[in-house]
């Protein structure tokens, strides 16, 4: 019975961190033409909210997301083949994470998305690190400690 419980809880503040993304992204960034939600960020909703994850500092969680987005804008504005912008993007990001000690698999996500052929993700350039990138992580971050208060609310501990 916990375990479903607090699947329930994990599966509504899921949904609320989403909506609060959109609509959040709509209210700061109203002059965009799109509100981006990224794909990383399903990968991020699933480390966070799910039963048995362990938590990584939110400063390695961001400092490898925005330096992964960093990578693939940088690489993006090259003009080397689609093969070799995927390959030098994801190794960089690998090496950096092992520099920083830090292992954040949605990174290498976030690193790809700017070389896939978006022009609105293209357009944003280096700003793409911070909007929708660090924007969403703080959200699905702050949702994470909702989640967590919850839990510790039901656990009594």
């Amino acid at each position: 019975m916990d375990r479903i419980f607090i699947s329930l809880i994990n599966y509504i503040v899921t949904i609320l961190c989403f909506f609060c993304i959109f609509f959040l992204h709509r209210f700061l960034f109203e002059e965009a033409e799109s509100t981006f939600v990224i794909a990383a960020f399903g990968a991020s909703a699933v480390l966070v909210f799910s039963i048995r994850t362990e938590e990584d500092s939110f400063l390695k969680i961001s400092l490898s997301s925005v330096v992964a987005a960093l990578i693939g804008v940088f690489f993006e504005q090259l003009n080397l083949e689609f093969v070799f912008k995927v390959s030098l993007t994801i190794s960089l990001c690998i090496l950096l994470m092992n520099f920083f000690n830090s292992k954040y698999p949605p990174a290498g996500a976030i690193a790809i998305i700017p070389l896939l052929p978006n022009n609105e993700i293209q357009s944003l350039g280096y700003f793409y690190a911070l909007y929708p990138t660090l924007t969403g992580l703080v959200i699905i971050y702050s949702f994470s400690k909702i989640k967590k208060k919850l839990n510790t609310i039901y656990y009594g501990k």
